[in-house]
């Protein structure tokens, strides 16, 4: 009687040379005339590196693969792709497992922005993106009338209230720093408006007047022979006569770039506080990280992220100041094991449209959790 048994049987022993001359695809490993048999009876020669696949056969009634103690290991994605409409009973004590345990992302591009996806991650992304930023630096000097001064003055004596961090704030009203545009001494870098006048108080105050809105465009002064220029002149309210004292009410009440010389002169009474503005606009690069997996991963690369934890569904973000590059090394890594001991990976025990059966055997051996990933 088990004669007809044994004649339905494809019994077939599985061997990484096999594996690896027929991709891994079980109905081949068996050849044409064995792999139509009903009963298809799989068994782990030796340990298996990579993917397994069953092919869907309306011939086959039962498939049983027996790791026999061995183990199959896929360090790049899935073990198994069980797409017969026949369960796969799986057997044993060898360990089914991928070993996917992380996904890379690099850009090389220093002008990227905009969001890509990870592979093997539940479409987790990072974004890039610019974020605009006010690089203003601010800067008062003390001083007794009347007061010349070119943009080397105002970086040497002045004090720093806004901006000090921003790049070159050290030197950017008189522009001595690489690539850099100068206009009788002052910096044009960002426009000839954005060296500005802004106000002036007692030296007690340590509030800036330039909320007051009344900005002299120095660096736009052609030297003249008039004995002195009203403040509305080359100021944003040109033609606006008294507009100074109205809107600042300080001391200043002339100035000039008298013939012959570079610098410019502000005129007024007493000591006073004069201040400065060098307006800009800067750029900082955003990335935002978006876990979409089921469970936390740990960022690394150090660029930008290094050592950071996100849950599930959470964002990480990183930015960086006064830069407008978008290049990234980021590597996301998951690890540990579910409620049955199962350890976590970026890719499904089975990626087929099939199923396995782990029970009807009574396979005993460790299998990867598909927790992680939907």
């Amino acid at each position: 009687m088990s004669i007809p048994l044994v004649s339905n049987v494809g019994f077939t022993e599985i061997t990484q040379s096999l594996v690896d001359s027929n991709s891994g695809v079980l109905n081949d490993i068996a050849g044409t005339a064995k792999s139509k048999l009903p009963l298809q009876y799989f068994k782990l020669g030796e340990n298996i590196s990579g993917n397994l696949t069953m092919n869907n056969d309306s011939a086959h009634k039962k498939i049983i693969l027996d790791t026999d103690g061995k183990n199959l290991i896929n360090t790049n994605g899935s073990p198994l792709t069980q797409n017969s409409s026949t369960a796969l009973e799986l057997k044993g004590s060898g360990n089914v497992k991928s070993e996917l345990l992380s996904s890379t992302l690099t850009q090389t591009d220093a002008s990227h922005t905009g969001t890509t996806n990870f592979a093997n991650s539940d479409s987790s992304t990072i974004a890039v993106s610019n974020v605009g930023t006010d690089t203003t630096v601010e800067k008062y000097v003390d001083a007794s009338p009347h007061y010349r001064y070119n943009g080397s003055t105002i970086d040497s004596n002045g004090v720093t209230t806004v901006g000090g961090s921003t790049p070159n704030a050290a030197n950017i009203f008189s522009g001595s720093y690489s690539g850099a545009s100068t206009n009788y001494g002052m910096n044009v870098t960002d426009g000839t408006q954005a060296f500005q006048f802004v106000g002036d108080t007692s030296t007690s105050t340590t509030t800036s007047p330039a909320s007051a809105g009344f900005k002299l465009y120095v660096a736009t002064i052609q030297p003249n022979t008039v004995s002195a220029l009203r403040m509305d002149e080359y100021s944003n309210y040109n033609g606006s006569q008294g507009i100074y004292a109205s809107l600042v009410g300080g001391n200043v009440y002339n100035h000039n770039r008298y013939s012959g010389e570079t610098n410019h002169t502000l005129l007024f009474t007493g000591t006073r506080r004069l201040w400065f503005r060098y307006v800009r606009s800067g750029n900082d690069r955003s990335f935002v990280f978006t876990n979409n997996l089921n469970i936390a991963c740990v960022l690394s690369g150090a660029d930008p992220f290094d050592g950071v934890t996100v849950n599930s569904g959470a964002t990480a973000t990183s930015t960086t100041s006064n830069s407008t590059d978008g290049t990234y090394n980021i590597t996301m890594t998951v690890s540990g094991n579910d409620d049955n001991s199962h350890p976590f990976a970026l890719a499904k025990l089975n990626n087929g449209t099939g199923t396995v059966d782990f029970t009807t055997q009574g396979y005993t051996g460790t299998r990867s959790s598909d927790g992680a990933i939907d």
